[in-house]
């Protein structure tokens, strides 16, 4: 960044052979607002608990005092600017809509798709700033002013209701559905509720992990809970209720249904016979010469 020109700084982003990360504190003590273009690749955007899958081409806005990461898989390539708050007063009230354009760079685009075109586009803006903000041509501050305006008005329209958003692809779907269970498996969503952290309908969400994984949304969460059930079962010194309410579930019966409808025996019987079994090898091995 040149440091006699506005606080923008631009960053390209060609993660070829690893996985790149930026983490943003959720204060205002650095005030930057951040926006991502993304051409290809894909990664995810956390928030606390929550991770939204991004696939380009895409873009993203996080604004000032917004925490979370933006996390790239190697071969992601796009560009980065960074945006400090004092800059973002200075434009927006040069712009006749300045009420609308505040509200909308006050609010978060998490991964909003976007024609291939319109994100090559979005890249030459970020560059053409840059050049002007880094440059020392007359009026070189007025100019930098009009560009950010124009990009930030470009992220307001794709961030609005009737902006045409494609859906992402099965594979980027089943990724974030997979992220989300281990997430949120022991609080027991509903299949709805993955769905609309996934920005998908129910029905959706049911026929793309169908067909990439052979099973239903609801037994691959079920799968996860046993598969936690019988590490605790086998590893840990808690009671069988105790376990039940480590994994969400409100009555120990019913976990104990749950348990043995899926591997044919309660949850203390399947602990005994684990440590049945480990006791006759242990004796097996002490007869070992």
């Amino acid at each position: 960044m040149n440091r006699s020109g506005l606080d923008i700084e631009i960053e390209r982003i060609n993660s070829a052979l690893s996985t790149s990360e930026w983490d943003f504190g959720a204060t205002r003590q650095i005030a930057s607002g951040r926006a991502f273009v993304l051409v290809s690749g894909i990664g995810e955007y956390v928030l606390e608990r929550a991770n939204s899958p991004i696939e380009a081409p895409c873009v993203l806005w996080i604004p000032t005092g917004l925490g979370g990461k933006v996390r790239l898989n190697a071969g992601a390539r796009g560009i980065m600017m960074s945006v400090a708050d004092g800059v973002l007063g200075r434009v927006v009230p040069a712009s006749s809509v300045a009420g609308s354009l505040r509200e909308a760079i006050d609010r978060p685009l998490l991964g909003v798709r976007v024609e291939p075109n319109s994100a090559r586009s979005l890249m030459k803006d970020f560059e053409d700033l840059q050049a002007e903000n880094d440059g020392d041509l007359p009026g070189r501050r007025e100019a930098t002013v009009s560009r950010l305006s124009l990009i930030l008005i470009a992220f307001w329209r794709l961030g609005s209701a009737g902006a045409k958003r494609p859906q992402a692809s099965p594979r980027v779907l089943v990724q974030g559905f997979m992220q989300q269970v281990e997430l949120h498996a022991r609080e027991h969503w509903t299949i709805a509720a993955y769905a609309n952290v996934l920005g998908i309908t129910p029905d959706r969400l049911t026929t793309a992990i169908r067909r990439a994984t052979g099973s239903s949304p609801l037994e691959i969460i079920h799968q996860r809970l046993l598969d936690d059930a019988e590490a605790l079962l086998e590893h840990s010194n808690l009671q069988v209720a105790e376990i039940a309410d480590t994994l969400g579930f409100k009555d120990a019966g019913y976990f104990n249904r749950f348990f043995a409808r899926a591997k044919g025996k309660p949850p203390g019987r399947f602990r005994k016979d684990i440590i049945e079994a480990k006791g006759m090898a242990d004796i097996s091995y002490s007869a070992w010469p």
